[in-house]
């Protein structure tokens, strides 16, 4: 007997209210390269935090998709919270994050995945932390989702992650600018439209040490990014020239047409549009396409989807989705 369909039910995200140039970024220091590089790699603002915090974005992203679904909380049986743990809860002082460390040792214990399912009202959900994936949190905690369901030990999960730069840390990694956002995703048994037909994820603990080898993984990142996509391609059954659409993470422009060239997918378009206007929303990207590429119109019932990302530290991974 095959495994239960799983699906994506639906998909909200909320993004930090304040944008900021890429020449404002510079003229403020937050950025390693320079704008005008960073807007030949394909960047044009960002968005970035001032008084919300991870937990207000996530709170945001869950309660919009619960309402806009009309989804009874109490129906959701696990919450999957991707990102820092950070127990300190990132509260805004004076426009800062405050990170100084918690005065009691039971602060350590206020999490924000358990305040997340009391604030949604999910009285019936177990909770679970995901975090040290970077930018693929989110892809593991569909995945992990998509098995639950499949085993039968949920019918309904509820994926939220929101992780921000602190913000003294600049807006720049490896060329990529970043924004602050929060996205929810709801899998769920059975469901016939943004099917979950296969997975991968392939982590090279090599890497652990981002700026010692940051060159080897600069040389490792492409040959390994078309590995994990076959893999989840073959999971899915599905031929390279069947992808109608690769659903990025928000990199370099430049970079994503030199890995469009290694996957072969000679059917396949690169959906973009959100490069310039969002940036680099780390684990998130991947989704918020997904959902504006949907209300766009671009996609398709039926068609068959590629989302591909990488976590610096190192992990790469794909989901193969049929609309």
């Amino acid at each position: 007997m095959s495994a239960p369909v799983t699906s994506i039910r639906s998909i909200r995200y909320a993004l930090a209210r304040r944008t900021l140039s890429l020449a404002e970024l510079e003229a403020a220091g937050q950025l390693e390269s320079n704008a005008e590089t960073l807007g030949r790699f394909g960047f044009g603002q960002v968005h970035v935090a001032t008084l919300e915090s991870p937990f207000d974005l996530a709170l945001e992203a869950g309660q919009r998709l619960l309402a806009d679904e009309s989804v009874d909380p109490e129906s959701i049986d696990l919450l999957i919270h991707g990102g820092l743990p950070n127990p300190l809860g990132f509260e805004p002082a004076a426009g800062r994050w405050d990170t100084a460390a918690p005065s009691r040792t039971t602060d350590r214990f206020k999490y924000p995945a358990t305040r997340l399912a009391y604030e949604l009202g999910l009285t019936n959900a177990g909770v679970f932390g995901l975090s040290q994936l970077a930018c693929t949190t989110l892809f593991t905690a569909v995945r992990l989702a998509r098995t639950l369901c499949s085993l039968g030990e949920a019918s309904r999960v509820l994926c939220l992650n929101a992780e921000f730069y602190p913000p003294d840390a600049g807006r720049e990694t490896l060329f990529n600018c970043t924004s602050d956002a929060a996205v929810a995703v709801l899998v769920e048994r059975g469901g016939d439209r943004l099917v979950l037909r296969g997975s991968s994820q392939v982590t090279k603990g090599y890497y652990w040490d981002c700026d010692a080898r940051r060159n080897e993984i600069v040389a490792s990142y492409f040959p390994t990014s078309r590995h994990a996509v076959s893999r989840a391609l073959a999971e899915a059954g599905w031929e390279p020239g069947a992808v109608a659409w690769v659903i990025p993470h928000n990199v370099s422009r430049r970079s994503w047409d030199v890995l469009m060239g290694l996957l072969r997918l000679p059917n396949a378009t690169l959906w973009t549009d959100n490069i310039a206007r969002n940036g680099h929303t780390l684990a998130g990207d991947n989704f918020i396409n997904l959902a504006d590429a949907i209300a766009a119109g671009q996609v398709q019932r039926g068609d068959k989807l590629l989302l591909f990302s990488y976590g610096y530290g190192a992990h790469w991974s794909a989901l193969a989705v049929e609309a």
